[in-house]
């Protein structure tokens, strides 16, 4: 710029301006948010003169980084940068060139281009708005649910709403995270679903046959379901149903079936259907055989249609009251009624019947039916030998018979040797005399039938009998003692003497097992003894039972004081989870004796002595030391379970509280007992909005005691995969409610972290926060582990404090202010942190703040506050993105005299902005600095000169002027006025006048000067001395130079001019460019255009003169080359027009006579003359010479 306006004051002028071309010339561009981005502007010279430039920006978020240029060809670089701009803003702007081409302007619109989900996410201003759209299309929301900026929408600013994003979006399942999102911040109801039926039953299986069951949605959302089965034979069309499978909330399962994996019997498989946490299932019975399958069902029929009989048999046995055994045949006869309609051995099933009959007296039915088979079963005796034998036995019972009767007994003493089987068993028993007779041959054969497996209620009720009626023949505890011992019992059939022997006999038994015990107990219920109890007690602890049931026996022993080694430990062991009974004192003092108990030991105990003992009791007394040890043991230990709660509720009081101590009790008395109902869950996750990290719980039969460190907390339930869940179901119960524990606590500890968290949510609560805030958010920011959002809650509440505070001019702590840098700032405390930078003297903190976020963020009062406080310190008092923050407040007519100083030192931008403010610092009479040079150079540069004379004046009127700039103005005005014929003061020709005047010599003077002064005197109607000495001296010099211009001719009316010049016709031709052809003919003499030489006399004037007579018309025209062509510019004509002060000359009086009238005899007769004389006294003159 410096370098032009030295060559201006030299007085040269380029002979031609560079075209300045801009690509592009009108911005508009989408960028993304929070980013900074680059972008180039070519800016070129269209016909190669080189380029001078520089480049201003009118926005501090678009900045050149390169503001000078030059060059034909340049790129001017912008940086744009979009951090912390919302979708809803825009960057706008003009870059301004000033150039040497003149000045351009290059507007830009930058933009965040956004998208449909984008703008959706604005819209979304409340939680009921996004659950409508979801509503309406849950796949439209789940496309926005999954958008990485989605907390950025208008509800999402609620805190906890962005943690259950967070903390659901841990797991990858988003389809499965949005409806539980849904549920968790919207209330929505879960969406659920229903199968057609739980079961499906097939008989018959088709090959390719699709089978299908429905399953039906209930409630809107989200519903995929995962889907898998069992069983191999079972093909799935798809494991997984999709929300979008399904139609009117009904989606149509189909699966086949390969009957080949099927076994050859009742299949039995199931389909999951699995939600999350919900799980529902399909039974799938198929029966590949049903015929096997109904042979199958029958023979189970059968089986336990003969176990009815059985037990029918022995209950028979066993009544004594005759109806009651009436009423037992009865319903034997009933079950044998069922069994002939289903076995194959009718035979028997008759014959049985047919004893009943007998049993009942009938012998009449019970003969006809031993008739009706009695030659069948003798023709088949030897495959029917059990119906054979009972038929004989049945003939024996109605007809006596004692010969025959040992003969069958023989038999089938015989054949039960051999064959063994339970109608022999029975028929031996009935008809062997010996046996009956002799008890121990009797044990004998049963014990032999019991070693062949028979395990039948008839063998045990013979046994049991037996013993009950000889006791001396027990003498041992074998397998078979105690099946039939157990049989005795349940039925009665044990007597004292038996009992008795029992005793004998397992006392002296080294290993008890179950059953021997129950028959112990059984014995101790019908007959109690404290030897048989002690005995009982002995045997549990020795076998280290600590079941609950046995606690009843413990405890009978304890009452009856019964010396049993272990009983009081054992008595403990066995406790029931929930005992709510005072444990016997000889119990506790047992215990109170002993110092070492293990853990589990002491919580029972503690919990019932804290539960029923009154604090004025002796045992409370004596265990309450223990207790309170052991208590606050546990509590430092943060344990927790049922008996505990129990203990802590009432042994822990204000006085047990010490600086120990108080750092635990808040989160004890903060536990919450959290259930969860579905089965699926395994733990539960907790988060605080407040806080970073999230805590994991690990459910123990769906169930966690969890320490809640606010009532803000965020609870959701993980599964075994890590998908999260929000359950509505879940329980969260208080455990305690014991809150002047806490307060004792926070009274010792006033840094607890539990205390200052909720001090910190009532300090984020309020609109105003004192000293001791202040100290608590420093100590906090330090120390716990606080969620940046929140943070930054916490920091605009700092922030408004330390302003107020700075605007006071009380002290500031820097170090919490430079805390408060970390936050996220926003409208609504950016003015203030700044302005607290600002009266802290951070200037500089303070304008980067501002820089980064944008003027945009800040009221233009809060702004214009700031620019004021800031150009007041000395290292900004030249601050260009200070000054152009200034100038934007200026042009919204915000700004005070200090401001307009400011901008009048350090801006600089367009022309017409410059000089208008310019204008404005006069009028109020305001420093301008060197404002007004600023602003001449730069239009002299660009060659602004619209207000060009006005900057001028203000310029030398009120500063000191150089002499450089005035003289570059000069030359200005000079091309100005010879160029474009601008009019010109007088006084620009009177400076012209004295520096030519003092110049040796004129062909140093520039030749615009004289080309200006020149034409100034041809319009000028006449000249004093100087002027007519001043204006010979440029005419010789121009003429000597080849400048000549049509003007001269009105010259030769103050000066000598030569008369080819005053006798020439001119054409003039001002082009666009160095280059132009003339064509030209001389009517009437040419017919044709003939290309003539067209000299480019001055800055891409064109000039070319010739002698033509009056009564000629030269025709001509002008080509410039356009785009590669040469195009005809001008087609005219000129003809000769004598000057006023041409004077006389041959050419000039010829051409006066061509002009007379034909009727002007007389005058072209002295013309005539004239001419003669003239030009015989010029040849007499050359014939002298």
């Amino acid at each position: 710029m410096r370098e032009r306006i030295n060559r201006l004051a030299k007085g040269i002028i380029e002979e031609e301006l560079p075209i300045l071309v801009c690509e592009p010339d009108n911005i508009e561009l989408p960028i993304k948010m929070d980013e900074s981005v680059r972008f180039e502007i070519e800016v070129r010279s269209d016909n190669k003169v080189p380029l001078r430039g520089v480049a201003y920006s009118d926005n501090i978020r678009v900045r050149v980084v390169d503001a000078t240029f030059g060059g034909i060809k340049n790129k001017v670089v912008l940086e744009i940068n979009s951090k912390n701009l919302n979708g809803e803003e825009k960057i706008e702007g003009i870059i301004t060139l000033v150039t040497n081409a003149g000045e351009k302007d290059i507007p830009y619109t930058f933009y965040i281009k956004n998208t449909d989900t984008v703008l959706v996410l604005e819209s979304l201003k409340t939680v009921d708005d996004f659950m409508v759209i979801a509503k309406e299309d849950i796949n439209i929301a789940l496309a926005i649910f999954m958008y990485k900026d989605f907390c950025k929408s208008g509800f999402m600013k609620d805190l906890r709403y962005q943690k259950i994003y967070e903390v659901l979006n841990k797991g990858n399942n988003f389809r499965l995270n949005l409806e539980n999102f849904l549920q968790a911040v919207g209330n929505k109801e879960a969406v659920n679903f229903l199968l057609e039926s739980d079961s499906l039953y097939l008989n018959t299986v088709e090959e390719d046959k699709v089978y299908t069951v429905k399953v039906y949605k209930e409630n809107w959302g989200l519903l995929d379901i995962d889907v898998s089965t069992n069983a191999d034979f079972i093909k799935l069309n798809t494991d997984k149903i999709k929300n979008e499978n399904f139609e009117d909330n009904t989606f149509e399962l189909g699966f086949t079936i390969d009957s080949e994996l099927l076994q050859d019997r009742k299949n039995i498989a199931s389909i999951k259907f699995c939600n999350g946490l919900n799980e529902k299932y399909l039974e799938v019975v198929i029966n590949k055989n049903l015929e096997k399958e109904y042979q199958r069902e029958a023979r189970i029929f059968e089986r336990k249609q003969w176990i009815s009989y059985v037990k029918l048999r022995v209950e028979h046995e066993l009544c004594s009251d005759k109806i009651e055994k009436n009423e037992i045949l009865f319903k034997m006869l009933a079950v044998l009624d069922r069994l002939q309609a289903s076995t194959y051995r009718s035979f028997l099933v008759k014959l049985l019947k047919a004893e009943i009959y007998l049993m009942q007296g009938d012998k009449a039915t019970a003969k006809s039916i031993i008739n009706s088979l009695d030659s069948k079963i003798k023709e088949n005796r030897h495959e029917l030998r059990d119906e054979y034998l009972i038929l004989e036995y049945l003939d024996t019972y109605m007809y006596p018979d004692a010969e025959k009767m040992r003969d069958l007994t023989k038999l089938i003493k015989d054949l039960y040797k051999k064959y063994h089987s339970n109608i022999e068993f029975m028929l031996v028993l009935n008809l062997d005399e010996s046996l009956a007779d002799n008890p121990a041959e009797r044990q004998k054969f049963l014990k032999r039938a019991f070693e062949l497996g028979d395990r039948s209620k008839i063998l045990m009720m013979e046994y049991a009998l037996l013993l009950c009626k000889n006791p001396h023949l027990l003498t041992s505890c074998t397998r078979f003692e105690v099946l039939a011992l157990s049989f005795g019992i349940r039925n009665n059939l044990i007597s004292v003497n038996l009992s008795e022997k029992i005793l004998s006999v397992v006392r002296e038994t080294k290993k008890i097992n179950g059953a021997i015990l129950n028959i112990l107990l059984s014995i101790y219920n019908a007959l109690p003894s404290n030897e048989l109890l002690t005995d009982i007690c002995e045997i549990f602890i020795k076998g280290n039972v600590r079941k609950k049931y046995v606690n009843a026996w413990y405890e009978r022993c304890i009452e009856k004081r019964l010396p049993v080694e272990g009983i009081y430990e054992y008595f403990v062991y066995s406790l029931p989870e929930k005992y709510d009974l005072p444990i016997p004192e000889s119990v506790l003092k047992h215990f109170e004796r002993i110092n070492s108990m293990a853990d589990d030991f002491k919580v029972k105990i503690f919990e019932n002595i804290v539960e029923f003992y009154p604090h004025n009791s002796e045992i409370y007394r004596g265990f309450i030391k223990r207790i309170k040890i052991f208590t606050i043991d546990n509590a430092m230990k943060l344990k927790m379970d049922d008996h505990l709660i129990n203990i802590y509720s009432g042994i822990l009081e204000d006085d047990d509280i010490d600086e120990r101590l108080a750092k635990i009790i808040p989160f004890l008395m903060n536990s919450y007992d959290v259930r969860v109902p579905e089965d699926k869950a395994g733990s539960i996750v907790v988060v605080y909005p407040e806080l970073n990290g999230e805590k994991k719980y690990e459910l123990v039969n769906n169930r966690a005691f969890v320490a809640l460190y606010s009532e803000n907390a965020i609870i959701l339930v993980e599964d075994c995969e890590g998908n999260r869940y929000y359950s509505k179901n879940m329980t969260v119960d208080k455990i305690f409610h014991m809150q002047n524990l806490i307060d004792r606590s926070y009274e010792l500890d006033k840094n607890h972290d539990m205390h200052r968290l909720e001090m910190l949510g009532k300090i984020a609560k309020s609109s105003e926060i004192s000293d001791e805030d202040i100290a608590l958010i420093e100590g906090v920011l330090d120390e716990i582990d606080i969620d940046s959002r929140f943070k930054n809650i916490l920091l605009s509440k700092l922030i408004e404090h330390l302003w107020k505070a700075s605007e006071k001019e009380e002290e500031i702590n820097f170090k919490l202010l430079y805390k408060t840098a970390e936050m996220n700032l926003d409208e609504d405390n950016i003015f203030m942190y700044c302005d607290t930078l600002m009266n802290t003297g951070n200037v500089k903190e303070a304008i980067d703040v501002v820089k980064f976020f944008g003027v945009d963020n800040f009221k233009k009062d809060e702004l214009l506050k700031l620019i004021i406080k800031a150009i007041d310190d000395e290292a900004f008092n030249q601050n260009k993105i200070l000054a152009l923050m200034a100038f934007n407040l200026y042009k919204d007519e915000k700004y005070t005299d200090k401001t307009l100083e400011f901008i009048a030192k350090v801006y600089n931008g367009k022309t017409q902005n410059m000089f208008d403010c310019l204008k404005l610092c006069v009028e109020k009479n305001i420093e301008t600095y060197d404002f007004e040079e600023r602003l001449l150079i730069q239009m002299l540069f660009s060659n602004q000169t619209a207000d060009l004379d006005e900057a001028f004046r203000i310029y030398t009127e009120r500063k000191r002027v150089t002499d450089i700039i005035i003289r570059a103005y000069f030359t200005v005005k000079s091309d100005l006025f010879f160029m474009n014929d601008e009019n010109i003061k007088d006084n620009i020709f009177e400076y012209l006048e004295d520096g030519l005047s003092d110049v040796d010599d004129i062909k140093e003077f520039p030749n615009i000067y004289m080309l200006a002064l020149s034409k100034y005197y041809s319009n000028k109607d006449k000249l004093n001395f100087k002027q007519t000495r001043l204006c010979e001296q440029i005419v010789n010099n121009l003429c000597d130079m080849g400048m000549v211009f049509s003007y001269f001719k009105n010259l030769s009316k103050f000066v000598p001019v030569e008369r080819d010049i005053l006798e020439s016709t001119f054409v003039e031709y001002k082009a666009k460019k160095d280059f132009a052809i003339l064509k030209s003919r001389i009517f009437p003499l040419n017919d044709d255009f003939i290309e003539e030489e067209f000299p480019n006399i001055y800055k891409n004037i064109f000039v070319k003169y010739k002698k033509i007579f009056s009564d000629e018309i030269w025709e001509y025209q002008i080509l410039e080359n356009e785009d590669g062509d040469m195009k005809v510019s001008v087609n005219d004509c000129v003809q000769f027009s004598k000057a006023d002060n041409a004077g006389e000359s041959r050419f000039i009086l010829i051409n006066d006579i061509e002009e007379l009238p034909k009727d002007k005899e007389k005058e072209l007769k002295e013309k005539l003359t004239e001419f003669v004389y003239k030009d015989e006294l010029v040849a007499n003159l050359f014939t002298l010479i």
